[in-house]
Order: structure tokens, then C-alpha cells, then sequence
């Protein structure tokens, strides 16, 4: 059975990425620590926080970015338009860090797991720089698919219970992921 997990080289340029490493370390007072389950944490900032937000020319394209992966997962899976919500939203783009050499990781989870974020139904993440350890390994019942952290590279999946996933520690070097989900609206 498909397991519904796609990966697409190229959504982001070499240069574009590293414009978006750039930036997230260049504004360092808006970045925020979150600390997940058993400790493991990571640094991110949220792209859309506020009207004076630093990457607010960045927004409207990044979003785009995010639609035409959509776009090929749509057709790679052969949806049909009853399968697709007609109207949907984007979540707050983030940036997040991971460094290495310390607690920064997301051990297995999900990304819907209650009421307030059930308006989720898909995870997108941009990989911003590669990274030999830093990889996204999915298990979906007993099928386990590992996304290779590969600069430029866009995956995406559901976020319900069956799509179990960590971010890998990285070893040698900071991961640094471009991430949203695509929202259920009234």
C-alpha cells in the first residue's frame, strides 16, 4: 500500500536556502527555543509573527514554493477533487534549528494529536542545508521511509496517528528545516 510520504528535489535553490540560513542567524532576537517531549529541543522563528517580520517580502513566495509541491503531490497521487479540501490554509511558516552536539532532535510524534491542531491534514518541510545524520525518518506501521535532510528537497505527508516521525539529531553540522501545513477552513 502507498504509504502517501513524497520527497521533490528543487523546490528551493542552493542560493535560496542559504539566503534563508542566512537570515534566520541574522535575527537572532526572534528566535525561540521549543522544548518537545523528553527535553529534545530546537530553535525556530515564525516567518509570519508579526507585521514587522523580517521575511515578510519572503512570505508570499515561500508560500508559493509550498503550493507547487502540493501541487506535484496532488498529481503524483492522483487525487481526485473530492479528495482535496476545495478552500485551505497555510500555517505560520517556520524556520527551525537544530544543532548538534546537544538535545536537539524531535523524537516520534505526531502532528495531530488534539482537537486545537487537528485543522492540520498536511506537513510540508523544505530542507535548508544537507546533513549526513539530520534525516526525517517516517514509520507507517512497520513501513519505514527515511527522507535524506538534502538542501532544496521538499517533503510532505499527512499528520495524523498512522505517520509517525522524529527530525534526526544532527552530528557534525546545524539542520535547519522550512516547515508549515496546510489547514482545514470553514
Amino acid at each position: 500500500m502507498d504509504n502517501l510520504i513524497r520527497t521533490y528535489d528543487g523546490a528551493l535553490s542552493d542560493q535560496q536556502c542559504d539566503y534563508l540560513v542566512e537570515m534566520f542567524e541574522r535575527y537572532s532576537a526572534l528566535q525561540e527555543k521549543q522544548t518537545n517531549a523528553g527535553g529534545q529541543t530546537l530553535t525556530r522563528i515564525n516567518l509570519m509573527a508579526n507585521k514587522f517580520s523580517p521575511f515578510k517580502e519572503d512570505i508570499n513566495y515561500l508560500s508559493s514554493v509550498f503550493m507547487g509541491g502540493v501541487k506535484k503531490y496532488k498529481d503524483d497521487l492522483d487525487l481526485q477533487q473530492f479528495q482535496f479540501p476545495k478552500k485551505y490554509g497555510i500555517e505560520a511558516i517556520k524556520i527551525k534549528r537544530y544543532e548538534p552536539g546537544g538535545q536537539d532532535s524531535f523524537p516520534f510524534h505526531v502532528d495531530v494529536g488534539n482537537l486545537k491542531n487537528s485543522i492540520r491534514f498536511l506537513v510540508m518541510f523544505i530542507y535548508l542545508t544537507d546533513n549526513e545524520k539530520g534525516e526525517t525518518t517516517l514509520d507507517v506501521k512497520d513501513d519505514l521511509f527515511v527522507s535524506p535532510c538534502k538542501k532544496g528537497t521538499i517533503l510532505l505527508f499527512p499528520p495524523y496517528w498512522p505517520w509517525v516521525h522524529q527530525g534526526e539529531k544532527p552530528i557534525n553540522e546545524s539542520k535547519y528545516i522550512l516547515g508549515s501545513y496546510l489547514h482545514y477552513v470553514e
